[in-house]
């Protein structure tokens, strides 16, 4: 049943952008808030059992739809629904069945410490307003390429229900600075995790060095937009590269390793 509220939701706000203005209606919110309650409390059973936490690929990507969908609701409340959300929310559809195809591992309850509880929050934060920032980022190429090549279609009436391009850049940079200090903060409280555990503050494996990378590229991204002010593709080209890091920092390497278990 929860994937219907989210799938129903997506679609019902999808199909209500009809062109400039238009809108779907504010009690679309209240599923998708019934979606949220089922998912939390389905989440919370599944992981955590007697003595010991189940965790892995399924359980993360599930979660971080669940934090997704929770910022752009809230958000909702603050503006109007809109076509971002719905296309979040299908593929929130999506991600509740993952801990169905993907298990995870079980973790004895004495290694599932407040601090590495703390970092993986903020790492989820961080996935989910980094997905928010993708969908945002192909959104904005798809309205720069219809600019250039004006089209006519279901999708054209979809982009023109989009603000303007100059005001979803702003919104896009906003969601990458949250972004970026939710990666910061899950570095540094990575940091700390990692020594209360191995007694050292930097291990050399792949999901540290990955971060840090992704790290870096967010980093000159809002930098050359402040001093250079990038925008468009230059912008979006140096999003693309630090994203793809992320997640293959920790989805791309969890999923191999679900597959081979």
């Amino acid at each position: 049943a929860l994937p219907i509220f989210y799938l129903g939701s997506g679609m019902a706000i999808i199909g209500s952008m009809k062109g400039e203005g238009s809108g779907a209606s504010s009690l679309i919110r209240w599923p998708v808030l019934a979606g949220l309650v089922m998912q939390g409390y389905a989440l919370h059973g599944e992981m955590f059992g007697e003595g010991a936490v189940n965790f892995g690929f399924g359980f993360a990507m599930s979660e971080m739809f669940f934090f997704a969908v929770i910022i752009l609701l809230i958000e909702t409340w603050i503006h109007r629904l809109h076509g971002q959300f719905g296309i979040v929310l299908i593929a929130a559809a999506v991600g509740t069945l993952s801990p169905l195809l993907f298990t995870g591992q079980v973790i004895p309850s004495v290694e599932w410490t407040t601090i590495f509880r703390w970092h993986l929050l903020l790492a989820i934060a961080a996935y989910a307003f980094l997905m928010i920032a993708f969908v945002h980022a192909v959104l904005m190429a798809l309205i720069n390429r219809r600019l250039k090549s004006p089209a006519v279609g279901e999708t054209s009436k979809f982009l023109d229900s989009m603000p303007a391009l100059v005001v979803m850049e702003r919104i896009f940079f906003r969601i990458v600075v949250v972004g970026f200090l939710f990666i910061t903060l899950t570095l540094i409280v990575g940091a700390l995790a990692t020594q209360e555990a191995k007694g050292v503050y930097f291990l050399f494996d792949h999901k540290t060095i990955l971060t840090w990378l992704a790290w870096v590229f967010f980093g000159i991204l809002l930098a050359g937009r402040r001093v250079a002010g990038w925008r468009a593709r230059t912008a979006l080209n140096w999003f693309w590269a630090g994203f793809v890091v992320f997640v293959v920092a920790y989805f791309g390497y969890s999923f191999i390793q679900e597959l081979v278990r």
